[in-house]
Parts: structure tokens; C-alpha cells; sequence
């Protein structure tokens, strides 16, 4: 129990949400569509198998009862001669002991092949009617030339069975009768009775019926009988009197005799004879004594079974098929909107807040999408918001610190240095002190969020002249800055920062100073292009891939606190210009080690007064 609680617990975790429903489905469907397979080809097959001994059982009993009325047939023929005095009469002339008789009268002969003709006529089964008389005379329907006129029965042991009959019929097994005069007559099934006298119940004599073996096989032709199946005829003696079997096969009755079992069974059974399975089906007729037997292969029964086994399996493997796409399609048609608000929402929680479910349904998925895009707008919303807040507060903090320190006595005071500095003749230190007090003029008071690019690169080129004394001439900026966008409009305090980072990030440490390139140009009327590139000591490409990257990404909560008071970092500067340009605002490094580095600001072209 604890280890399928383990499995359960483990299946219920490691498993997405389309796995479940997939197995769910499949269990749901092929499970039960197995179940009732295996129930339905069981069913089926027992009756089948049920209905085919029944059938067999059935087919037998008929036979039977055929069999019962062609031999009543064949007895009633039999009782004829007794109702015919001129049989009587003409048996009585010839009553002397067997094999006494010589010939009979010619007329004797006419009128006797006459009487049997008639009997025999349009009855192909019978092979010849035979009346003879104690003594021997033979009077038959057959041409003289194919039986003989006088037979001694005494030379036949087949027909001693007539001895003690006391007038009733005897079917007698296959014989071959002397009486015929070919030498290649087939082996005959005989209804014979002693002629009495009806008064005097003295024998006269008898009579023969020969009837050929293919009737009890036209017998069977009109019956639909299994064709793999034995069949046989025996009668109370279990003697053979006739016998069916497939073909190619052996003889069952042999068989039987060989296994000793002829007797053995009884009724409806199943047998194993030399290894293989027997339906024994064995019907008693008490009218003639004979016994209809069948043997049916097991596998013969079981055929249509097979062939149900085959025919279930093939369709349950389309049936599995099927259900296996329908399980595969319905999963993801289900789970495909969720997988799409997964993926949404990896990004979002990777800070881009951009991110939106185009197209949804009207069912509760379609809901969830619905709210997920609202989620996102007002997430955004509300980051704009606090962004905006942040650097409103920064404004509010620098004007404030403005308000407090008196801007006319510090401008006062570095103008006192500066001429105190030209009075000793210290240039250097002059320039430095100008540069200063520029750069302090810009930052506290000039508060509006875009400037002019020529006052930018002013402030710029202030900051350069400090950084040149501090690096004693060894650096060097070049500008190349297109005079018709000169004053256009861009963010304020967004060049100093890259041009610092190109001074402390790129060329220092470098024995030779460095040279810094700032460009600005105006491309397809639209956009302006700020470039600041040096020849420093550059980064590596997998550096400036992750560099972009973090650029690219979205803030988090916890980005927005890190940076929140980094004026100088590359990312502050990408989210000024996405802040106040949307996705008009971009910026990318771009380098290779030893060759420097190279940062792009892309913004929309906006001139002074718009």
C-alpha cells in the first residue's frame, strides 16, 4: 500500500498536466473498450462453440431419422411378396432343400422379373431385388447374364444371419454376394427377409434387397453437414456399415477399434485420439439398431471462434489506434491554451511585461486569458507607475537639495578659485574649475527631463576636460555630430553616463590612454543614432551577449530596486529610453576583446519646440 501511495504521489507530481490526461483518457477508453472485448469474444465464442456441438447433435439425430425411413422404406418393399400370391405360388413350386433347385420354367422366370422390376423401378439406390426359393432358384430384376439362376446360400457366411429370423427383416453389413457374376461388384448393404407362408407360416423362401452404398452418401449429400467431420454407421454388433471421413484423413472407425473406445463411449462427449480433440456425437436408433457416430475436430468447432478472435483483434487494434490519436489530439487541443499562458508567464516572470494571450475561446480557458491580459495591463500599468514615481522622487530629492544649497554662492566661490588660478597662472587648474562649475550649472539647474544634443555634448565635453587633467592628456575625444541635429531633443544626463563608462571601463588602466568616438547622426528621418565607441580593452562575445540580454529583459520588482539609484548603469539608461520612447527607445553594445566597445542609443527623431 505505502509503495503504490509512493507511485501515486510520484506520478501525481513529476507529471504534466497533458500526460495526466492522456493516460486518464486512454485508461478511460481502451480499458473498458479491452474489457468488454475480451467479455463479448468469450461470450460469443462459448456460444458459438455451444451452437456448433448443438448443431453437430442435431445433424446426427436427422441423419438418423433419415436413415430410419429410407430402411422403413426399404422394409415395407420387403412385406410385399407376402401380400402377392403369385410370388407365393411360384416360390411354393420350387420348395425343395437348398441347392437341390436346377432351373425354373422360363415363365416362372418372366413373371418373377416382372414382379421385382416394378418393385425396383426408378430406385437407383437399389442395386437388384432377389427372391429365391429354398432350393436355390434366384429370380431377380437384374438381366440373366448378371446374377445366376441357381445359388447355394450356404456358400455365403453373410447370409446364416437370416437363420432364426422367424420372418422378420435383417440388415445385413456390406457383403459381397456370390450370386453376381462380375468380378468386380462393389460390396452391398442388404434388407433381407425369410418369405413365410401367411397360412401355414411355412418358409418359401427369401428376399434380398442390394442396396448400394452412395445412398446412405446421397443421404448425407442433402444435409449440410461439417465437411472436416467423420461420420460412420455401425450396427448392434458395431459392425461398419458405411463411413464418411475428411479428407486425406483416417479412417475413425479404425481409430476407435484401435483405442479399444468403439464401445467405450457413449452419448456426447469429447475424446483425444492420437493426441488431438474429438467432439463424439453417437445417436441409437432402437428401430434399426444402427448407431449414427460423428467425430468432430475440436479446432473444426472452435474454427469461427478463431476466425472471431481474429476479426476482434484486428478491429480492437484499429479501435486502439484510433483511440490512441483522439487521445493524443484531445490533450493538447485542451491543454494547448494553458501550455500557451505557461509559456506567457515564464516571460513574465523573466520582467517583460509585454506579454498577452492573442486568441482564446469562450470557455473558462478563454476566461483565464482574459484575465491574464487584464493581469498584465494593470502589472504594467502599475510598474510604469512606480518607475515614474521613482524618478519623479529623484527630481523631487534634487530639487529639494537645489532649494537648500544656494547655487549663486557656490558659482560665486569657483570663480573666485578660477581667477585666483589665472592670477597665479595655473591654466590647468582654471580649466578644471570652469569645468566644474558647468557641470554643476547643468545638473542643478537645468530639471527638465529632455535638453538639446548640443547641450548634452556641452556637459559632456566639460566632464571630458576634467577627465583629460586627471589622465594628463592621455585621453582623447572625437565628435562627430551632424550640425542639422544639433538641436534636437534627447533624454538629459544620457551621454556622460556611457562616456564614463568608456573611461573607467574601457581605457583605463591602459598605458597609452585611449580614444573615445561620439557620433550622432539622423537616420531615415525618423530615428537618431547616438553612438560612443573607444578603443579599450573590450569585452568578450559571451559578455556582451549576456550584457544585451539583461538590456533587453524586462525590470523585475527586484530589478527596479537595484537600479533604482544606478544614474550611470546601462540598464537605468535602457529603461529611460523605453520609459519615455516605448519601443522607439533602444540601446545595444556591440565589441570584440582589445577593440573596444561600442554602445548604440536608437531613439525618435524629435526637434527642439515639438
Amino acid at each position: 500500500m505505502e509503495m503504490m501511495d509512493k507511485v501515486q504521489d510520484y506520478f501525481g507530481r513529476n507529471m504534466n498536466l497533458r500526460t495526466k490526461l492522456l493516460l486518464l483518457f486512454l485508461g478511460m477508453t481502451l480499458l473498458p473498450l479491452s474489457l468488454q472485448g475480451v467479455v463479448n469474444y468469450l461470450h460469443f465464442s462459448q456460444t458459438i462453440d455451444r451452437k456448433t456441438e448443438q448443431f453437430t447433435i442435431d445433424m446426427v439425430r436427422q441423419i438418423n431419422t433419415n436413415l430410419n425411413r429410407l430402411l422403413k422404406d426399404f422394409e415395407r418393399l420387403s412385406l410385399l411378396p407376402l401380400y402377392d400370391q403369385m410370388v407365393l405360388g411360384i416360390l411354393g413350386k420350387y420348395n425343395a432343400p437348398m441347392g437341390s433347385g436346377t432351373w425354373a420354367r422360363s415363365d416362372d422366370y418372366l413373371k418373377m422379373k416382372l414382379y421385382t422390376s416394378g418393385q425396383a423401378y426408378d430406385r437407383p439406390e437399389i442395386r437388384g431385388i432377389h427372391l429365391i426359393s429354398n432350393s436355390g432358384i434366384l429370380f431377380s430384376n437384374l438381366d440373366s447374364l448378371a446374377v445366376n439362376p441357381v445359388w447355394d446360400s450356404r456358400q455365403d457366411d453373410w447370409f446364416a444371419e437370416l437363420n432364426g429370423s422367424d420372418g422378420e427383416w435383417r440388415l445385413l453389413p456390406p457383403h459381397d454376394p456370390s450370386y453376381y457374376t462380375g468380378s468386380h461388384e462393389e460390396p452391398y448393404i442388404s434388407v433381407a427377409r425369410e418369405i413365410r407362408d401367411p397360412g401355414t407360416l411355412q418358409r418359401l423362401g427369401y428376399i434380398l434387397i442390394d442396396i448400394r452404398l452412395e445412398a446412405f452418401g446421397q443421404l448425407l449429400s442433402n444435409l449440410n453437414f461439417e465437411q472436416n467431420a467423420s461420420l460412420m454407421i455401425v450396427d448392434g454388433k458395431q459392425r461398419l456399415l458405411f463411413e464418411r471421413t475428411s479428407a486425406g484423413g483416417l479412417s475413425a472407425y479404425d481409430q476407435l477399434l484401435t483405442h479399444g473406445q468403439l464401445q467405450g463411449y457413449a452419448g456426447n462427449q469429447k475424446v483425444v485420439l492420437d493426441g488431438k480433440s474429438y467432439l463424439y456425437v453417437q445417436h441409437h436408433s432402437s428401430y434399426s439398431g444402427l448407431s449414427v457416430i460423428s467425430l468432430t475436430p475440436i479446432a473444426v468447432i472452435q474454427k469461427e471462434s478463431g476466425e472471431m478472435l481474429t476479426f476482434t483483434f484486428g478491429f480492437a487494434v484499429l479501435c486502439m489506434a484510433a483511440v490512441a490519436v483522439l487521445a493524443v489530439l484531445l490533450p493538447y487541443r485542451i491543454t494547448r491554451p494553458l501550455i500557451r499562458l505557461k509559456h506567457n508567464m515564464i516571460r513574465v516572470e523573466q520582467g517583460d511585461f509585454s506579454q498577452r494571450v492573442a486568441h482564446f475561446s469562450n470557455d473558462e480557458f478563454g476566461q483565464i486569458s482574459r484575465g491574464f491580459n487584464r493581469m498584465m495591463e494593470e502589472i504594467n500599468r502599475l510598474f510604469n507607475e512606480v518607475f515614474l514615481l521613482g524618478i519623479q522622487e529623484r527630481e523631487a530629492e534634487l530639487s529639494a537639495l537645489q532649494s537648500q544649497i544656494n547655487p549663486h554662492f557656490i558659482y560665486n566661490t569657483l570663480e573666485s578659485i578660477n581667477m585666483m588660478a589665472v592670477r597665479q597662472k595655473h591654466a590647468e587648474v582654471s580649466d578644471m574649475v570652469t569645468a566644474l562649475g558647468k557641470l554643476l550649472r547643468y545638473t542643478i539647474d537645468k530639471v527638465d527631463r529632455r535638453v538639446p544634443l548640443q547641450e548634452e555634448l556641452a556637459f559632456v565635453q566639460s566632464y571630458v576636460r576634467i577627465q583629460q587633467v586627471r589622465y594628463d592628456g592621455k585621453l582623447e575625444v572625437i565628435y562627430d555630430i551632424d550640425e542639422a541635429i544639433t538641436e534636437c531633443l534627447i533624454p538629459k544626463l544620457i551621454l556622460q553616463p556611457l562616456v564614463e563608462n568608456a573611461v573607467y571601463h574601457g581605457i583605463e588602466g591602459q598605458a597609452g590612454g585611449g580614444v573615445i568616438w561620439v557620433s550622432a547622426l539622423k537616420f531615415d528621418d525618423e530615428l537618431l543614432l547616438i553612438i560612443v565607441r573607444d578603443n579599450g580593452k573590450g569585452m568578450a562575445q559571451v559578455e556582451i551577449d549576456e550584457l544585451n540580454e539583461s538590456i533587453a529583459r524586462q525590470p523585475s520588482n527586484e530589478a527596479l530596486r537595484c537600479h533604482a539609484g544606478d544614474r550611470l548603469g546601462l540598464n537605468n539608461i535602457a529603461q529611460r529610453l523605453r520609459l519615455m520612447y516605448g519601443e522607439g527607445g533602444s540601446l545595444s553594445v556591440d565589441g570584440s576583446p582589445g577593440q573596444g566597445l561600442a554602445v548604440t542609443i536608437s531613439i525618435q527623431f524629435q526637434p527642439k519646440g515639438e
